[in-house]
């Protein structure tokens, strides 16, 4: 498989604060990762490092083999590498169809190659996600759960190689989350890649395939959500100082 995405000995401070501290992983075309760890480990701010929105204080990003670290998230964005937001942002005055037409723009070329029309290409995407009834409603009008559907929809408007999601189960109900859920498992069965930072554990662990930890900024394990279940330092950081194996 070929490596889409590394990350080499990333620092981020702000101020005298270290918020990510020597983060070093990659991740492999096709696959499905979970970024996981305790509020405040730096989840976010490094998904804002990746694309573009923070730049880093030392260190190195790499995607499809191309030093992006001083990349705007625009060109990442037409390089195939597109982030969502826990918190929905949509153009709340446009359609549903038109919030997943905008994203186009930023990779009309790929369009093309699809070999569909403009319309047959958004209502593909909509479909995909479950709102092709909704496209000619106003995005300000959709329940919550439906505006996590439409922040992958609009994500997958640039046609992306690569997808980090910010806490997409943020907010839903459980119902919600495994209508989600299989939404995202088919963008995985098509060949998108996926990083997806997650607070509903138990969740996020039935959908992906390699989980990466973060505590107070350091990458503390990486490996499959078996043995991220059993990682004694994993469970000590979520658990506290306290923990110990006669207490599990």
């Amino acid at each position: 498989m070929a490596q889409f995405l590394e990350v080499k000995n990333i620092y981020k401070n702000f101020g005298k604060l270290a918020a990510l501290s020597d983060i070093s992983f990659s991740v492999q075309e096709g696959e499905l990762v979970g970024l996981i760890g305790p509020n405040g480990a730096g989840k976010t701010t490094l998904f804002n490092v990746i694309t573009g929105f923070y730049r880093a204080s030392s260190g190195q990003i790499f995607f499809k083999d191309q030093e992006v670290s001083q990349a705007a998230p625009n060109k990442l964005a037409e390089m195939g590498l597109v982030r969502t937001f826990q918190i929905p942002r949509p153009f709340r005055e446009l359609t549903v169809h038109d919030n997943v037409a905008v994203g186009t723009l930023f990779n009309p070329e790929r369009m093309h190659r699809t070999h569909l029309s403009p319309t047959e290409f958004v209502e593909k995407i909509l479909e995909g996600v479950k709102l092709l009834p909704q496209k000619g409603q106003l995005a300000g009008n959709l329940g919550y759960g439906n505006l996590k559907k439409l922040e992958v929809g609009r994500a997958q408007g640039p046609l992306p190689d690569l997808l980090l999601l910010d806490e997409p189960f943020a907010g839903l109900t459980l119902i919600e989350i495994e209508s989600l859920s299989e939404i995202l498992k088919g963008l995985a069965a098509q060949g998108l890649t996926l990083v997806i930072v997650e607070h509903k554990l138990k969740e996020l662990m039935k959908l992906v395939k390699r989980v990466i930890v973060l505590h107070y900024g350091k990458k503390i394990a990486d490996g499959n959500p078996e043995e991220i279940a059993r990682n004694e330092q994993v469970l000590k950081a979520y658990l506290g100082r306290r923990w110990s194996k006669p207490n599990a």
